[in-house]
């Protein structure tokens, strides 16, 4: 059984007011069927394909059709944001290609919004599998507003046993989704190259030293979720440093202070 834990809450009405924008830029406010389903478990990736929407309480339900909604803001009783859905295209890595190319297909998901900045996006959900025992999985998206989809950066894991090759294909993985997410910025796709060489390695003893450095890395955080924060944060401020506006500033200077060929 999976459960989210945003979703405890918000599943508990039928009908709550939200603001939806649409792809085409117009939005509508009023109050929405809740569109994570009536007495069902919430699943990110189990939306409909059409909510019930009311302008008022006593107005006609009318249907709505998700492909064309872009955002879902789901506000409490006070009119305050409470959670913000965005439906988002996913590709998925190829993981039986050395290369980790991406998938040529997309599943098309109504994600939750963790931030946001003026050049991309991060969505956040956490999954708890009960049973024979409870596990909880954190699933983190990122995206670039100039693409029309978004990459994992934290993969679905359970129970996955922290050996050499799971380091090389954990690192891997999150270097190839930053190589998607910034592919407008020729110089941080330089950074990242020998990052991707580096845990790439074919010998044995490499990957075991790879693996040394991420468990001691990883026991100085209290938590898995606070180290898959702090991992994507180094990359994100890294992108941010290289191709942001102070991270371009600083190139252009460079590129003022070059002597000119005469």
């Amino acid at each position: 059984m999976l459960l989210l834990t945003i979703g405890i809450s918000l599943t508990a009405q039928r009908y709550r007011p939200a603001k939806i924008i649409f792809k085409d830029s117009s939005s509508r406010n009023g109050l929405i069927e809740n569109f994570l389903g009536y007495d069902e478990i919430f699943n990110p990736g189990a939306f409909k394909k059409r909510i019930l929407f009311k302008k008022t309480a006593r107005s006609r339900r009318e249907l709505l059709d998700t492909k064309k909604i872009d955002r879902i803001i789901l506000l409490d009783k006070n009119m305050d944001v409470k959670a913000i859905f965005d439906f988002v295209p996913i590709k998925e890595f190829y993981l039986l290609k050395r290369s980790l190319p991406l998938t040529k297909k997309t599943k098309t998901k109504f994600l939750p919004l963790w931030f946001e900045t003026e050049k991309y996006r991060v969505y956040k959900y956490t999954k708890i599998t009960t049973g024979q025992g409870a596990s909880k999985q954190t699933i983190v998206y990122i995206r670039h507003k100039g693409q029309n989809y978004a990459v994992p950066f934290v993969h679905e894991q359970s129970n996955v046993i922290v050996n050499a090759t799971y380091v090389q294909l954990i690192n891997l993985l999150r270097i190839r989704a930053m190589q998607e997410f910034g592919k407008d910025c020729p110089a941080f796709l330089d950074y990242l190259k020998p990052l991707y060489q580096k845990y790439n390695a074919k010998d044995r003893e490499t990957r075991k030293q790879r693996t040394r450095e991420y468990k001691k890395l990883r026991k100085s955080f209290k938590s898995k979720d606070e180290f898959e924060f702090y991992i994507l944060m180094s990359y994100l401020k890294k992108y941010d440093e290289l191709c942001g506006k102070k991270g371009q500033a600083a190139k252009q200077q460079s590129e003022n202070a070059k002597p000119k060929k005469q």
